[in-house]
This record gives C-alpha cells, structure tokens and sequence, in this order.
C-alpha cells in the first residue's frame, strides 16, 4: 500500500506544480505552472492563472491560448487552448499536452476576456524523457513487496509453532 501511494504522484498529473512565471500584464496578473517537476519531455500539465492584481481575485471567464515552439527551431510550434473544463483546481486554466523533445521551449500565453488581452512569455526547459523501466519500477515493486510480506508471514507462524511447541514439552 505505501508503494502505490508513493507512485501517485508520480502516476497523476495534477493543476499546478512549479511557478514558471506571474507577471503583470493588461488588467490581470498571469502565472504559469507546469508540471511534472523536473519538466521532462512527454506528457506535461500547463496551467495558467489569471487573477485581478488588486483583490487576488481569480478571473473565470478567460480564453487562453499556450503556443509552444523549441528554442532550437527544430519541429512545429505546439498551440492548445487551456480550460478550467481539464483543470482539476477550477481556478486554473489547464492544458494537457505531449512535449515532443527535451530542450529549452518558448511558452507564449495568450489571455483574453472580452476586448481586454494580455500575454506573458516563458522559458521552459525539459528533461529527457523518464526511461520506461524507471517509470515502471514502483507497479514492478509490487509483487516483489507481496512476496516479502508472505514470507514474513511464514517465518512468523513457524516460529510461533516452534515456541508453543517448545512451551508444550516444558509444561508435560
């Protein structure tokens, strides 16, 4: 059981993570967040916040838009629209998506209410990819822990044999 809850994290890809950037901008502060941590090539949450910079108060009707483009000019620009629809924290603009290659990536959001628009930048850099044995390790560890918990078990009941045995021969 602590195995499976150590590996959530690991397995889940929640709203939030690390603070990438929060700038003023137009009528709005706008933070960044990404997540997993480290960020890592393959599947990635961005999630973006929009709030009223004097009250903190989260903005619920935005459009964001993330546009995504590897600093080495290599491959296409990735564009997605982040919504609070596949955001877990409802004050978040969330946006699932597959990180092709590990490298420095220009994040541009794109903030929209109405005729009101704002837009920060952000410097991403992502890790290789986890290798796929590494990412497996705590589903593998499963059996093995099973396996260990049953041969505690038998080494408990034969000693628990051997004693009351041993206390049986005392007492006769």
């Amino acid at each position: 059981m602590l195995i499976m809850l150590l590996m959530l994290p690991a397995a889940t890809h929640g709203d939030g993570g690390i603070v990438q950037v929060s700038e003023l901008d137009g009528p709005w502060r706008i933070t960044l967040f990404s997540s997993p941590t480290p960020l890592r090539a393959g599947p990635i949450d961005l999630s973006i916040m929009v709030q009223r910079p004097e009250t903190d108060e989260s903005v619920l009707d935005a459009t964001v838009h993330l546009m995504l483009q590897a600093m080495d000019g290599q491959g296409d620009s990735i564009l997605v629209e982040a919504t609070r629809r596949d955001a877990t924290n409802k004050l978040l603009y969330a946006a699932l998506l597959d990180l092709p290659a590990s490298g420095r990536w220009q994040v541009d959001a794109a903030v929209r209410v109405g005729d009101d628009a704002a837009r920060i930048q952000a410097t991403l850099v992502a890790d290789d990819p986890v290798p796929p044995m590494l990412s497996l390790w705590g589903w593998l560890a499963i059996p093995i822990v099973f396996i260990i918990l049953f041969v505690c078990n038998q080494w408990l009941v034969r000693t628990r044999r051997r004693t009351s045995t041993n206390s049986s021969e005392l007492s006769a």
